[in-house]
């Protein structure tokens, strides 16, 4: 359970004033990760939420360098799992500053800024798979059809 989780562990500074500027993962911790999602993706039963992103990559809304990572962890995801077992999460409302930042900061995206990021992502994805992402996939999960 702990591997997905294995690039979660960014901290702040020690002085508690903004982002580690190395908190992008490093190899070992993508290489956890990328064993996890893999193992957890052969579970026809799993599905993922794409959401809270600033866990993965704190500050990731910050540098192009950050959007990338970020970016390129999601289609990783959605390729693992296909768009059928994947959903765009929508709790922008609630805790923009956690989807920039891993609640160690008091701002975030904006909701604009933040759909835009998740168009950007699936740039290149089919219209169908998009549906699914978006909300296809979440109407089946949640039982809403």
């Amino acid at each position: 359970r702990a591997a997905p989780r294995a690039i979660l562990g960014n901290d702040l500074l020690d002085d508690g004033s903004g982002i580690n500027p190395n908190d992008i993962p490093d190899e070992d911790e993508l290489k956890a990760w990328r064993e996890g999602m893999t193992a957890m993706a052969a579970l026809p039963n799993a599905y993922v939420k794409l959401s809270m992103l600033g866990y993965a990559v704190p500050g990731w809304m910050r540098t192009p360098e950050r959007q990338s990572v970020v970016k390129s962890l999601v289609r990783e995801t959605v390729e693992l799992f296909g768009a059928g077992r994947c959903m765009v999460a929508w709790n922008w409302h609630v805790n923009a500053a956690v989807s920039d930042a891993d609640s160690h900061s008091q701002v975030g995206p904006d909701a604009i800024e933040l759909l835009d990021m998740m168009l950007w992502f699936f740039d290149g994805y089919s219209d169908e798979e998009k549906e699914r992402l978006f909300s296809g996939t979440a109407k089946e999960f949640y039982r809403l059809d």
